[in-house]
């Protein structure tokens, strides 16, 4: 997601008028849509995280409100963080080949949901002191 006015310069945290703070990570993911009958998992990288969603690169376009299941490993977790998210957009970045898609959380075990909060908060605060 662009950085727009209300975004901070760091390369690390973005602060925009949302509800959650996202920071600029990059952490394997995969991703099937379990919509389909094929559920195909295919694996890449984030781009940004918050408590609300996450922004990952994927190969193809995806429609608002495809439901997909993703599977993310934290840096402080031994286990993957697994949730069901909500395409709220997918943009193309390389045409026919590579799309920013924006999902939000929408199934999270509460474990999951603090693991993310831990990273969050540690990537601020760091960012902050420097």
């Amino acid at each position: 997601m662009p950085e727009g006015p209300d975004s901070t310069n760091n390369s690390n945290i973005i602060f925009e008028r949302r509800r959650f703070v996202r920071i600029a990570a990059n952490f394997m993911v995969s991703y099937s849509d379990i919509t389909t009958a094929e559920a195909k998992n295919d694996l890449t990288q984030t781009k940004n995280i918050s408590m609300g969603g996450i922004l990952f690169t994927t190969d193809r376009k995806f429609q608002p409100d495809t439901i997909l299941k993703v599977k993310i490993r934290l840096p402080d977790s031994s286990d993957y963080l697994h949730a069901k998210v909500k395409v709220i957009d997918s943009r193309q970045r390389i045409r026919g080949v590579l799309y920013d898609t924006s999902v939000q959380f929408i199934g999270i075990k509460d474990e999951d949901k603090d693991a993310i909060k831990r990273v969050v908060e540690y990537n601020t605060q760091n960012k902050s002191k420097s």
